[in-house]
């Protein structure tokens, strides 16, 4: 079934023509597409895996736009990251830090514009579907999210439930443990959600629409468990998968509170059928994207379309005996973001970027007033080339743990431990180097970046028999 994949992406060759791209004569479009789980391992360009893994649509996109490769997300689950994106809030500012937080009734987002209230209060159609916010995925507890219908003017395929239930077929390969699995379904594509959000959302940019548009569309896979069709699963059967290893002690310079954050499966490391199953629902995730993007290369939308590509945080394979999110190591919070500017060149940009940093941005692309609101910072001086954000970046696990990633850098600091690395020298953070000669001054300078009053974490939410 390779043949399949490769084909997938050369039919969409150039994907979008050059454009003069005036925000006076026209509002742009926006298109807004969140990847789940979609760590560097994808894109070649960050050449984040240690073996390849084929990503064709998202290449071929990355050789129009502007990809970013030092961005981040503001934390390193799905619902502080998504609810931080949406509403252009950081954590730290907010309290929301974790999947059990629930944001909806925390009173800091009452007054504040939801991205897609801002778009839909300045003349937009706002539509959405797949999973934007912590989506509600089924009536058990344990799979409802957290999701808003403000600023929405319809969403796919409910404002219930934001994935199509099944989100995949009922069937579960058992390789690994509970949703650590992995495998092909024997099931058509057409059983996907994925599948199907792509094809409301392909539908609605064939729409004819009387007022500029902003589409969200969300792509759960790579998220766990890995099921896909079986082409994609067999696309690795023939590749040498090579799983990330860890160098022997690597723990003896880091504090223990840093090191061992979320070390579960680590049984599993150094084997290859977590790597080979993360790897086929990142290309079938790719195959879902190639469609959106033909789909828009072939609507009346294209030539005036701003397209953003972001996924709400990493995820590790192995590295540091983790398979996991959930930690403020690099594999956890760098994530892949492009945006597509008709009209504007390729570039590649290693300045340290964060998610806070989409929405600011996109207003600006549309030419629509800033939300003093926002915490981020607009990204359009980079895409237009004209300067560089010399900055550092804040991602932040809960009140009391926080990481600084700047161009060179990443510095954890916990109450009661910290740690300094540096990626010209050691980029894949094994070597410590916060009690170095020298190290005092720059921990000083990034220090400057982590938050002075932290709001404390909300209460976890309850389950509906402890109320």
């Amino acid at each position: 079934m390779k043949v399949i994949i490769i084909l997938s992406a050369l039919s969409f060759s150039l994907l979008l023509p050059p454009s003069t791209f005036s925000l006076g004569a026209s509002q742009p479009n926006i298109l807004f597409v969140s990847i789940d789980d979609f760590n560097d391992w994808g894109p070649t360009q960050l050449d984040g895996a240690p073996f390849e893994v084929d990503t064709p649509n998202f290449d071929a996109l990355a050789n129009r736009g502007i990809l970013f490769t030092n961005a981040h997300c503001n934390a390193p689950s799905c619902n502080p990251s998504r609810t931080s994106i949406m509403s252009g809030l950081h954590p730290a500012s907010t309290g929301v830090y974790a999947n059990g937080h629930d944001w909806l009734a925390n009173e800091r987002f009452d007054d504040i514009l939801l991205l897609p209230e801002y778009f839909q209060q300045h003349g937009y159609t706002t539509l959405g579907g797949g999973k934007i916010y912590h989506a509600n995925q089924g009536n058990d507890f344990n799979r409802e999210g957290l999701f808003s219908p403000r600023g929405w003017d319809d969403f796919f395929p409910s404002f219930d439930f934001q994935l199509p239930v099944p989100s995949m077929p009922d069937i579960k390969p058992k390789r690994g443990e509970g949703n650590f699995n992995w495998g092909g379904t024997g099931k058509p594509l057409e059983d996907m959600g994925d599948h199907k959000v792509v094809n409301w959302a392909i539908d609605q940019l064939e729409t004819p629409q009387d007022k500029p548009l902003f589409l969200a569309v969300g792509i759960y896979r790579p998220h766990m468990p890995w099921f896909v069709p079986d082409e994609f699963y067999d696309h690795y059967e023939d590749v040498k998968i090579t799983p990330a290893t860890n160098p022997a002690g690597w723990k003896k310079n880091i504090p223990e509170p840093l090191a061992n954050r979320w070390d579960r499966h680590k049984k599993y490391v150094g084997k290859p059928g977590p790597s080979r199953g993360y790897a086929a629902c990142v290309t079938y995730a790719d195959f879902e994207l190639g469609r959106l993007l033909r789909g828009l290369e072939a609507s009346p939308l294209a030539d005036n379309t701003i397209v953003v590509i972001w996924s709400d945080h990493g995820w590790h394979l192995g590295e540091k005996d983790h398979f996991s999110k959930f930690t403020l190591w690099e594999e956890s919070t760098r994530v892949p973001l492009l945006i597509l500017k008709p009209g504007a060149n390729k570039r590649e940009v290693d300045t340290a970027v964060s998610l806070l940093d989409v929405y600011p941005t996109l207003i600006e692309l549309a030419g629509l007033p800033a939300n003093k609101d926002n915490d981020g910072q607009s990204l359009l001086p980079i895409i237009e080339a004209k300067t560089d954000l010399k900055r550092a970046i804040l991602t932040s696990d809960n009140e009391h743990y926080h990481a600084v990633r700047d161009g060179r850098y990443r510095y954890l600091k916990s109450d009661n431990a910290e740690a300094l690395f540096d990626h010209f020298n050691d980029p894949r953070e094994f070597n410590n180097i916060a009690s170095q000669p020298g190290s005092a001054a720059i921990i000083k300078r990034l220090s400057k970046t982590l938050p002075t009053s932290p709001i404390p974490s909300m209460p976890q939410r309850k389950k509906p028999d402890d109320l």
